[in-house]
C-alpha cells in the first residue's frame, strides 16, 4: 500500500505556484536599454528592472542589463517575440543576449523572424532543448 502523501505548506505551494524565470538581457548598444526597458514593461505579467554593474576587469565603464522576470515559457516567448522588431526599428545594429542561469540565446534582427524559431530560443532558455 502507498505512503500518504504528506500535506504542503500552503505557503510553499503558493510560491512555488509564481516562482517566476529571470532572464538577464544584454544589449550590445548602451543607448538602446531605456528604449527595450520601455517596451519590455509593455509585455503583460513581465516585470523589467534596470541594473548597473561596473566593468570587468581591464575594461571600462558601466554596464547596464535588464532583469526580465516571467511567470511562464509562454510569457517568456511573447517577450522574446518582441525582439526582432526593436531590433529593426534601431538606427545602428542592435544585438540583445538572453541569458537564465548558465544559457544564453542571442538575438539579432535576423535570426528569429521565424516563429518556430522564437519558440526554440524560449526553449533553450528553459533547457528544453
Amino acid at each position: 500500500m502507498p505512503e500518504p502523501i504528506a500535506p504542503q505548506d500552503p505557503e510553499t505551494v503558493a510560491e512555488a505556484a509564481v516562482a517566476p524565470f529571470e532572464v538577464v538581457l544584454t544589449v550590445s548598444e548602451p543607448d538602446a536599454v531605456g528604449p527595450l526597458f520601455r517596451r519590455l514593461r509593455t509585455v503583460p505579467e513581465t516585470t523589467v528592472t534596470r541594473r548597473r554593474s561596473g566593468p570587468d576587469e581591464g575594461e571600462l565603464g558601466v554596464v547596464e542589463t535588464l532583469q526580465l522576470l516571467v511567470p511562464s515559457a509562454a510569457v517568456l516567448t511573447v517577450a522574446i517575440r518582441t525582439l526582432p522588431a526593436f531590433i529593426r526599428s534601431r538606427r545602428s545594429s542592435v544585438t540583445v543576449e538572453l541569458t537564465r542561469g548558465d544559457r544564453s540565446v542571442t538575438v539579432t534582427g535576423e535570426n528569429l523572424d521565424d516563429p518556430q524559431k522564437v519558440i526554440e530560443a524560449a526553449d533553450r532558455l528553459l533547457g528544453r532543448d
